[in-house]
């Protein structure tokens, strides 16, 4: 397992075209190989993110419980993406949300103190951060604008257009919860769609 994550990983930072191989080599000797069984967690509600986490394999979901017991996803990670609670990572403050493995999946992590030394042996170490940081934002913003605009149909719609991969693999009520819709209304949707 492990040489396939790194492998994996090696080609998720050659994408960027930022690094030397020697630079390579350094990252990769820092980062760390994790399996994760479904439902297992990468980070609880109340405790302090230390880690930047690529998954290479699964999906992964970041959520916050309401009140009332309530899940709302607000982040679905499958392979290729970056999942962190940021803010408890820069800050050191306990994070408000949970995230765990919706799938059997595998991850690359990077500790904080691992991102700073990078950042000062790498040059380009701050240019893949900002992509990343750039990426996320976009990717938050596409998301509220979704909720704030569209339909419920036309966000399931969106959602097969950004996860392609998921709309079939991942429960209904997962998908629900992330459309911010019931499941019920998802379930009559997908019976309503012919091309789906």
């Amino acid at each position: 397992m492990p040489e396939r994550i790194f492998e994996y990983f090696e080609n998720h930072i050659r994408s960027y075209g930022l690094f030397s191989d020697k630079e390579i080599a350094i990252i990769k000797s820092l980062a760390i190989p994790r399996q994760l069984n479904k439902k297992q967690y990468l980070l609880r509600e109340g405790s302090i993110c230390r880690f930047h986490t690529l998954v290479c394999s699964g999906c992964l979901r970041s959520y916050r419980i309401d009140n009332n017991g309530n899940e709302h996803i607000f982040n679905l990670s499958p392979a290729g993406h970056w999942v962190s609670d940021c803010v408890s990572l820069v800050t050191g403050s306990t994070s408000n949300e949970f995230i765990d493995a919706l799938e059997d999946s595998t991850v690359i992590q990077l500790s904080a103190d691992s991102f700073k030394t990078l950042w000062k042996e790498i040059p380009n170490f701050d240019a893949l951060h900002t992509k990343i940081i750039i990426n996320e934002c976009r990717t938050s913003r596409d998301r509220i604008y979704m909720m704030l605009s569209h339909q419920a149909e036309e966000r399931y719609r969106q959602f097969i257009r950004c996860f392609p991969q998921l709309h079939h693999r991942l429960p209904m009520f997962v998908i629900a919860s992330y459309l911010g819709i019931k499941r019920e209304t998802l379930a009559r949707i997908r019976s309503n769609m012919i091309d789906v």
